[in-house]
């Protein structure tokens, strides 16, 4: 009965819990407090860290720490993301334990969110690696585990199977009180089922086991009330029959004086009797002598006993106060030695602090450099603008990675005769130009090839084949690549539009260009050979394709920037073919609105966890012919 009384509490706890459950996974949103949250901080970041140091092991071990901080303030959900989470970085260890408990855990957090589907799925998936495990008890409890959600599921048929299988595990290994929780759920199921016969037998089997144990733990309960030490039992007995023996003395003395004269009259008629009781009565002082004696006996070795008991206290203790000296001496030598350690940290600190203050100075110093440097290359680049004032229909994406970029671009009217531009007549050179490298060494090199830009034009060179040559050559001649290692260039694209003969020509040092007309885009490629590093001969002339002008047309030249950029949901790169059908996609708009999708779809692709690899240019415009 007592058994059962227990059981039905247990089962009382368990359906406020279940309640308490429903009522918090009502919440939509759980938000842990302050503390617990910083601690979550904090596990993520060590998960981080231990995942990148190839520290398998500890990162499971935070990982499951935040699922637990989350699962014990009812953040149910999350905790399940984490605990799914930490299962690769298991198997990756071979640690068959944790993935077991892991399923078992996620089962429950299931179970309470009354999703019995997918408790089912992890319950069974605990299962298999308990039978992998090969541990009687934890395939018997996950038996039980999985019968319990098909009771729930009223899948009554699959749940007896398995209940019958963990109720021999039970027995197999001795386990009372898992047996008892078979036959309690085969009860269940075979009621559930209308077999009333096998029902009342797992009933009548469960009530046998339960008075059993019950018998077991009142004699468990009794023998630890009444147990005592063996001297202390022998000394009532004696203390017991040297009582006996002083009543029955007593009541042979009180006998043999009753009365004087009938004493006299019975020792005159039977001397033989008298001197019987007094032999009797000299026999029972002997006895109760003996019996003291004994008592004595088992007084003095329980005297002993108490004694080396309190020499055991007495050694211990002194043992025990050795042991705090000890540590006592061993917390005051390491208190020393920390205070010596925070001493010479406290200096460490100090001289760092002082050194990054002095790295701060001269980061401002260079941030002032660099700043200064962005205003002079902004002033050396044509303003965007201009461009539109001879092409209406333009736009120009500039985003460089740092502050000052290695990407350029540079335009110019050719042998224009007039004070404006006439889009009809005047030819127009354009180019966008990507140096080697980015920021500070970039813009250096960028400044470079837009003065040679303008020094070639200035001397009549207009053919995008022959400009891109005696660039290569002033590349190579201004760095000295010839006579040293330097190794820098330029990758780029270049047009010259001809209205009147209604043509535009272009070279690509690796770069290509890509124009969309009637609907469809075509790439052309330019050529393999960069401009500068000292590999490609000064002489050498690049490839000029004519494209010809049947109408309006959209053209788009850019660096790599844009296509090389990692992101997306697996990190690659956006590649040249995406961004080709982005441009086919876009050209009928107006052009501010295809400089805004532009820097939207690269914001997007790239996300917040990938940074920026590059700066990034790309110049649109259209010729109405």
């Amino acid at each position: 009965m007592r058994i059962q009384s227990l059981y039905f509490r247990f089962l009382a706890i368990v359906i406020v819990l279940l309640i308490s459950s429903s009522a918090l996974l009502g919440q939509q949103v759980v938000i842990l407090p302050k503390d617990k949250q910083d601690d979550v901080d904090r596990y993520l970041e060590l998960v981080a860290r231990y995942k990148q140091a190839g520290n398998s092991q500890q990162a499971v071990f935070y990982l499951n720490k935040i699922a637990f901080t989350y699962w014990e303030n009812g953040a149910l959900r999350e905790a399940v993301s984490f605990f799914v989470e930490s299962i690769p970085l298991n198997e990756k260890i071979g640690n068959l334990n944790d993935i077991k408990a892991i399923y078992s855990n996620v089962g429950l957090i299931y179970t309470d969110l009354e999703r019995f589907d997918l408790a089912l799925d992890n319950f069974y998936k605990s299962l298999d690696v308990r039978r992998k495990i090969n541990s009687k008890p934890d395939i018997a409890a996950g038996l039980v585990d999985v019968a319990y959600i098909h009771g729930a599921l009223n899948q009554h048929e699959k749940a007896i199977p398995l209940l019958e299988e963990a109720l021999a595990l039970s027995r197999e290994i001795g386990n009372p009180r898992l047996m008892l929780n078979c036959l309690r759920l085969l009860a269940f199921n075979y009621d559930k089922m209308g077999n009333l016969a096998k029902a009342n037998e797992m009933n009548r089997a469960f009530s046998q086991m339960e008075q059993q144990l019950a018998k077991q733990d009142v004699k468990e309960e009794y023998e630890q009330i009444v147990g005592k030490s063996q001297a202390q039992v022998e000394r009532e007995r004696l203390e017991k029959m040297k009582k006996e023996l002083e009543l029955q003395s007593q009541r042979i003395s009180a006998r043999a004086t009753e009365d004087s004269l009938g004493y006299v009259l019975r020792v005159k008629q039977d001397s033989l009797f008298r001197a019987e009781e007094i032999s009797q009565k000299r026999q029972l002082e002997i006895d109760i002598l003996n019996r003291d004696k004994e008592l004595t006996e088992a007084i003095v070795r329980e005297q002993e006993l108490k004694q080396q008991a309190q020499q055991n206290i007495i050694f211990f203790g002194a043992l025990a106060i050795l042991l705090v000296l000890v540590m006592l001496l061993l917390a005051y030598k390491g208190y020393r030695d920390k205070r010596g350690a925070n001493l010479l940290l406290s200096k460490q600190n100090a001289e760092i602090q002082e050194q990054r203050d002095h790295i701060q100075r001269q980061n401002e110093n260079i941030g002032k450099s660099i700043n200064y440097a962005q205003g002079i290359q902004k002033s050396m680049l044509p303003p965007q603008k201009s461009l539109q004032q001879l092409f209406p229909e333009s736009f120009i994406l500039f985003k460089p990675r740092d502050v000052v970029s290695g990407d350029y671009y540079w335009f110019k009217t050719i042998d224009s005769t007039q004070e404006t531009f006439n889009s009809a007549k005047d030819k127009f050179l354009i180019s966008a130009i990507d140096c080697t490298g980015h920021g500070v060494p970039g813009a250096f090199l960028s400044m470079i090839g837009y003065n040679l830009l303008d020094d070639i034009t200035s001397k009549g060179v207009e053919k995008p084949g022959l400009i891109l040559r005696d660039l290569n050559a002033g590349i190579r001649k201004a760095l000295r690549q010839d006579e040293t290692d330097n190794r820098d260039g330029m990758d780029m694209s270049m047009c010259l539009i001809d209205p009147v003969r209604r043509v535009v020509q272009f070279s690509g040092a690796k770069n290509p260009i890509i124009y969309v007309v009637n609907g469809e885009a075509i790439r052309v490629r330019g050529d393999k050979e960069s401009i500068g590093g000292g590999v490609v001969s000064p002489e050498y002339e690049y490839t000029t394709h004519e494209i010809p002008l049947e109408g309006p047309t959209w053209f788009y030249l850019f660096s790599d920037g844009f296509i090389d950029q990692f992101g997306g949901t697996d990190g690659r790169k956006f590649m040249i073919k995406n961004f080709s059908e982005l441009l086919q996609h876009i050209h009928e708009l107006p052009a501010c609105e295809q400089r805004e999708i532009l820097k939207i779809t690269f914001n997007e692709w790239k996300r917040k966890e990938y940074p920026q690899v590059d700066d990034v240019l790309v110049i649109g415009f259209k010729i109405e012919i």
